[in-house]
């Protein structure tokens, strides 16, 4: 679980995925510490998609959000910050990899005081204005230097966050904007307006409804299946169907060239109907005789005689 805005992370490490297990740990270790957020934005799992949790988020009154389907970049932090995690966790726990639990409060400590890429300074120093005591600190700390500080602590305080959450806030503008300019780089927008043979694209879909700028609630023409919800980068207008349908970018694999139609999702065929079936072809390719083999005399059987 991260804040968006200053990068802190808490993790918990549970026994099962239960929706009980999981809010459990939301409200011991971030509501009793931080507080309620006003928005939590999880991924579709079921864990958080049952209604023991949308009970829980309702008292809380927390707006609950989700991400889309197929669309990782709405989820981008918290799947950086795993790998993260696990990669400081990687250097601790033994062959066995069984004791990560144990370093993990460790790991966290040296995550949360890293200064962040994208918003300049560390989880901590965002969170509490200041950075995080250690030993190394105490040491070279002074008694009054540590009157001075506790004196005019609450003003200082005030200033120091201010200024913190201002540079953060210009940071985190500028990543988003270099990080846009990437991925702008190495993505191209779609100009054709008709598909072609084996385009990676289901459809044709119905737009039900839409949720804000990014995601649409579809469902399918034929009205099989459920609804879901899409982000729109996903999503195309189908040129060749009737006004407000679309067309969604399937990543499972789609049929040859030959035999996709656009359009059609299934194709039945008619009873009675016979397929036919390509004759088996022997291979023309020439065989050498192992080595081991050319001390013997191999006679040439006729398949037919050898069952006989």
């Amino acid at each position: 679980m991260s804040d968006h805005f200053s990068k802190w992370l808490e993790a918990v490490p549970l026994p099962n995925q239960r929706a009980e297990k999981v809010a459990r740990a939301f409200v011991d270790e971030v509501i009793a510490r931080h507080g309620v957020p006003t928005k939590l934005i999880t991924d579709q799992g079921r864990n958080f998609e049952a209604d023991f949790m949308k009970k829980v988020f309702e008292i809380l009154g927390v707006k609950k959000l989700r991400t889309s389907p197929y669309h990782h970049q709405t989820d981008g932090q918290v799947e950086r910050l795993n790998r993260t995690l696990k990669g400081i966790l990687t250097a601790y726990v033994n062959q066995d990899h069984n004791d990560w639990d144990i370093h993990l409060p460790l790991a966290l400590f040296a995550y949360r005081n890293s200064v962040h890429a994208s918003s300049g300074v560390s989880p901590f120093r965002a969170v509490y204005g200041r950075e995080a005591t250690t030993p190394l600190t105490l040491l070279s700390s002074t008694t009054e230097t540590k009157k001075q500080l506790i004196s005019n602590y609450s003003d200082q305080l005030k200033n120091t966050l201010k200024d913190v959450h201002d540079i953060i806030s210009c940071r985190i503008s500028l990543a988003q904007q270099k990080q846009k300019k990437n991925y702008d780089r190495q993505h191209k927008t779609y100009k054709s307006t008709e598909l072609k043979e084996g385009d990676r694209w289901a459809g044709p879909y119905v737009v039900l409804d839409r949720l804000g700028n990014l995601n649409y609630h579809i469902k399918l023409e034929s009205g099989a299946g459920k609804g879901k919800v899409v982000h729109r980068n996903r999503l195309k207008l189908d040129k060749k169907q009737s006004r407000g349908n679309c067309i969604e970018r399937s990543d499972e694999k789609q049929p040859d060239a030959t035999t996709y139609k656009p359009g059609v999702l299934h194709q039945e065929i008619p009873a009675g109907t016979l397929v036919e079936q390509a004759p088996l072809r022997r291979s023309a390719r020439n065989r050498r005789q192992p080595e081991r083999y050319q001390d013997y005399d191999l006679m040439d059987v006729e398949i037919e005689d050898a069952v006989r």
